[in-house]
């Protein structure tokens, strides 16, 4: 008995840290929930008799990620990016400014689109990695051009399509595409291994990456200017946890009254 108790007590722990997750992420942009799930147990004591189970308690099957879509928000920075829809986008730690990833760089992939512009031309994440393209190289954005005088004319705005496409605008009027962004997509998102700070990588469970661009084929599209909140219900989050806090401590008493028991049966 006892050890079936401490095993809910296990469950009801892993639950209330999974839960515990979620409220502290619920203000993070692109954060995707966690679920806890269990399995029952079953053995077969020595003198039971054939065909009956004994319960062993449960089991966890590891949080399991919800990918659902999470609210849009406006920000009013273009290079704010939300999906709304399938999709999440790739980057990728480059060793220098070339726009080329290395073979042994690995992709993380996310929903949090908060992008910028670096002096250098990249689209990079706040951590530092820059923003793919549908070519598979990191957007880079040509800060300056020769215009038709011979002089060098500014960037002075840019735009991201609906479908991914970055035109910039320069000093002379003079309007160009930079490239487009690439989105990915999974046959098991939530086979997806978590690195921290809404990005994830490539894992057995997952399967290989499916890429193509915004407004093709099942993927969504890319809106401008907004940011797409966690997709955490703190009501319902909390709800959850008091249950959950419930059954830890229902637990807790069950063990306490076992080895009250156990002790007596000994004689101490």
């Amino acid at each position: 008995m006892i050890p079936t108790i401490r095993n809910g007590i296990q469950m009801a722990s892993n639950d209330i840290s999974v839960i515990s997750h979620n409220l502290a992420n619920a203000a993070a942009n692109g954060f995707k929930r966690s679920r806890s799930e269990f399995f029952d147990s079953y053995g077969q004591g020595m003198n039971s008799m054939p065909g009956i189970d004994i319960g062993h308690g449960s089991r966890s099957n590891g949080p399991i990620r919800n990918f659902s879509q999470g609210s849009i928000k406006p920000s009013g920075s273009e290079l704010d990016l939300a999906i709304s829809g399938v999709g999440l986008f790739g980057t990728v730690m480059l060793e220098d400014s070339n726009v080329v990833p290395s073979p042994e760089s690995q992709i993380s992939y996310t929903r949090a689109g908060a992008f910028r512009l670096k002096e250098d031309g990249l689209i990079e994440t706040p951590n530092g990695q820059a923003l793919l393209g549908l070519d598979g190289n990191a957007l880079k954005i040509p800060l300056s051009i020769i215009g038709s005088n011979g002089e060098p004319q500014l960037l002075t705005s840019l735009n991201v399509a609906d479908d991914g496409t970055i035109e910039t605008s320069y000093a002379d009027g003079s309007v160009s595409v930079a490239g487009k962004i690439a989105l990915y997509d999974f046959t098991n998102l939530a086979g997806l291994k978590a690195t921290g700070n809404g990005y994830y990588v490539v894992s057995a469970r997952s399967g290989q990456p499916l890429v193509g661009a915004a407004q093709q084929r099942n993927f969504g599209r890319i809106l401008s200017g907004s940011l797409e909140a966690a997709n955490v219900d703190v009501a319902d989050e909390m709800v959850k946890l008091v249950k959950a806090q419930q059954a830890y401590s229902g637990s807790s008493r069950l063990l306490q009254t076992a080895v009250e028991m156990t002790r007596r049966l000994i004689g101490q």
